[in-house]
């Protein structure tokens, strides 16, 4: 009896090793794969492109011409220069090679996209081959001729079962002279995001950055003057390099929320400080909320709700 007990016990152990290494196995598998996972999106980020979950940000060499004065831009890592191309050649292979997973193509998210018309639009034409929902954002008004070009960029992506977003960045409003000094009219980007909407591309409204000195009828003029000619808006805190920005001068530091980060959607090695009014992303929700429209923490959340519940 005590013999076959110890056999028993003898092979109650080996199956117990067994089950171990086959734990083990599994364990080294999944660390293997993440490895190689953080590779390949560093691949990507070193030229530019960030992987964030399911999007890709496309950072571009090309500088912007609007300078407004909230930007973070100024301040990224990477070299900007007037006259470079938004997309080049490597970005545009390594776009090729995005994983399945990755269906959001960015673009505008660290300079302005239209500053040559000509440039976005083939630029948008090779996107477009490439099976993924696209994402714009720009200050600039478009004629109706351009916004007609879109949306045949929007059709062809719908064949496929993608489409084309299109935001205008309107965080200010009767304040736009003081912080937005070079950047066009806000009633003029207004009109084209009429122009987009009308013609059934997919708009949206970023209130990006949610700046802290917005007064609340600010706000809510902006809701007021988009509410029609959108699909909802996104919103975001502002970033600066410094707390001795002009910004930080008008505005009480005790209602403010300040946390020093690395923002997660930008290439590596930006750090900033995330700065929040507690309570102004509540306050604005309300406002778009009573409008009957939605507020979503970015565009990449804006564009997964819209292709859940909008129809092509």
């Amino acid at each position: 009896m005590d013999e076959k007990n110890r056999i028993l016990d003898k092979a109650l152990i080996a199956q117990r090793i067994e089950h171990k290494f086959a734990e083990l196995e599994i364990e080294v598998r999944f660390l293997l794969r993440a490895h190689c996972m953080i590779k390949e999106k560093e691949k990507f980020e070193k030229e530019g492109l960030k992987i964030d979950k399911e999007r890709v940000l496309i950072y571009s060499n090309l500088s912007c011409p609007l300078k407004c004065k909230y930007c973070f831009v100024e301040n990224l890592t990477s070299n900007k220069r007037k006259g470079a191309s938004y997309l080049f050649k490597k970005q545009f292979e390594l776009l090729k090679q995005l994983p399945k997973e990755i269906d959001l193509i960015m673009l505008g998210c660290d300079t302005e996209f239209f500053q040559s018309k000509k440039d976005s639009l083939e630029i948008l034409k090779k996107l477009s081959n490439l099976n993924k929902n696209i994402s714009i954002i720009t200050k600039l008004p478009l004629s109706q001729d351009f916004i007609k070009k879109l949306e045949k960029i929007d059709i062809k992506l719908k064949q496929k079962g993608n489409f084309l977003t299109f935001a205008e960045s309107i965080p200010c409003l009767s304040s736009a002279k003081e912080w937005e000094p070079r950047a066009p009219n806000p009633r003029t980007r207004i009109e084209t995001l009429k122009k987009a909407y009308e013609t059934g591309i997919k708009t949206l409204v970023a209130i990006r950055p949610l700046l802290p000195i917005i007064p609340d009828k600010e706000l809510k003029k902006i809701v007021d003057l988009t509410k029609n000619y959108c699909y909802g808006y996104y919103s975001g805190p502002l970033y600066l390099k410094d707390l001795k920005h002009p910004l930080m001068n008008k505005v009480k530091v005790r209602d403010l929320k300040i946390r020093k980060l690395q923002p997660h959607w930008m290439t590596k090695g930006n750090i900033f400080y995330k700065i929040e009014n507690r309570g102004q992303t509540k306050l604005l929700k309300g406002i778009i909320e009573k409008n009957n429209k939605l507020l979503f923490e970015g565009a990449a959340e804006a564009i997964k709700h819209i292709k859940k519940h909008a129809e092509y």
